[in-house]
């Protein structure tokens, strides 16, 4: 049931041909026109501006309030009520497919709750406004506006829920030990992986220590000692390998190999 004729609100005259199947902002009053139990055929994101709207969710009443946001399943019967008289001020959208961060798709016929903060809010009415003004066009640029937009929905919430420093440190410390390995040469790690991550050395230390439980020159030397026995097994000389990782001589790479592994070069494994 969609709400009285005249609430701010959108909807595609040809649904097959949108990623967004509804879009709604503004006031609305739940206690004179209540929206029934009902299953939507996407997934709907409901964020909650003002006032205390009630949720029925599989016919339970969960109160709600300013910053609250849920995420319905498709397969997830809810409806709206309030008390006479009482208004609230919602965003609503309704999309095709579900989520793009994992951690916001609800388990089916179930939804997902999470706070917004008031920068997040902000974010998410402006949001909102991408929206509408990408569905008065037409065409590729309207399609491409209103992906950008759902990419920028789904990154705000899943920052609320916390998760998103921990995801972009987990990718940056990915992304270190991927530039170890393709420079293993580096003689001072530490540093070409600050101006690599355009970190300090202190949040470098922090990044190493939280998801590799080791020092960043802990790290660089055993990729560099991993490299040095894979070129060993291959049967490239000794000599060759001290060149390739930057050691001034032959000798000085052979005391690092036997001070990590415990044995000598000539005791390496080979193919």
């Amino acid at each position: 049931m969609l709400p009285p004729q005249g609430r701010p609100r959108w909807m595609p005259r040809d649904p097959a041909g949108w990623e967004l199947l509804y879009l709604s902002w503004g006031l609305r009053w739940m206690g004179e026109h209540p929206i029934p139990l009902a299953m939507h055929d996407g997934w709907v994101y409901a964020v909650i501006l003002e006032g205390a709207p009630t949720v029925l969710i599989r016919g339970r009443p969960r109160a709600t309030r300013r910053g609250d946001v849920l995420i319905f399943h498709p397969d997830c019967a809810y409806g709206w009520r309030d008390q006479a008289q009482r208004s609230c001020r919602l965003l609503t959208w309704l999309w095709r497919t579900p989520p793009a961060h994992s951690l916001l798709v609800p388990k089916p016929a179930g939804f997902t709750q999470l706070r917004a903060g008031e920068e997040a809010l902000r974010r998410l009415v402006g949001i909102n406004r991408d929206c509408l003004r990408a569905v008065a066009g037409a065409g590729e640029m309207a399609a491409l506006a209103l992906r950008r937009a759902r990419l920028d929905l789904d990154l705000c919430l899943a920052a609320e829920l916390g998760h998103a420093e921990t995801a972009d440190g987990r990718y940056r410390a990915n992304l270190a030990v991927h530039f170890l390995r393709h420079n293993p040469a580096a003689l001072q790690p530490a540093k070409c992986l600050c101006e690599y991550l355009q970190i300090s050395p202190s949040a470098l230390r922090q990044l190493f220590q939280k998801h590799h439980q080791r020092s960043p020159q802990a790290v660089a030397l055993e990729v560099r000692m991993q490299h040095a026995r894979g070129r060993l097994a291959g049967g490239v000389a000794v000599k060759q390998i001290a060149f390739e990782l930057g050691y001034r001589h032959a000798n000085d790479f052979s005391r690092a190999y036997k001070r990590f592994f415990g044995t000598t070069t000539r005791a390496a494994p080979r193919k």
